[in-house]
């Protein structure tokens, strides 16, 4: 049996870097995307699908994540798609357990969730992207 193993966005970023059968998956919510940033894929080829997890404004899962996820991926890798390496990063790496851990049982055989995701632990001052993550570890986003 398989487990989803948990990978540091440092590792993630290496790795996403280094292995060519890699990619990042984005699980936020479309509105995430656009009002807090995403990643910057450059570094790595683009080799990032933003794909939401949960569907605003009822957070039910997206039906459609599975054949968009397979779809993706098979443009990428083609054949081998479910033998690519597939780390899942949401806010704060809850929802991104749950895709990961989802995409296991689905025949996905390489699945990471980035911990403490996009965003992050609150501060003392309720922000996020201070502490930890991918914003707080200083690695390539954007907002657009």
């Amino acid at each position: 049996m398989s487990f989803v193993t948990a990978i540091t966005p440092k590792e993630a970023f290496e790795l996403l870097k280094k292995d060519n059968f890699s990619v990042l998956v984005d699980v936020r919510t479309l509105e995430e995307f656009a009002s807090i940033g995403t990643v910057n894929p450059e570094e790595f080829n683009n080799r990032m699908v933003l794909l939401p997890w949960q569907l605003m404004p009822t957070m039910e899962v997206n039906e459609s994540f599975e054949d968009k996820l397979n779809e993706e991926t098979t443009k990428l890798f083609g054949d081998k798609a479910q033998e690519a390496k597939i780390i899942f990063m949401c806010r704060s790496g809850a929802r991104s357990y749950q895709a990961a851990n989802h995409s296991l049982m689905n025949g996905y055989k390489h699945c990471y969730n980035l911990t403490n995701g996009f965003e992050g632990d609150i501060n003392d001052s309720g922000q996020r992207g201070q502490v930890n993550g991918w914003k707080a570890e200083s690695l390539p986003w954007e907002q657009k």
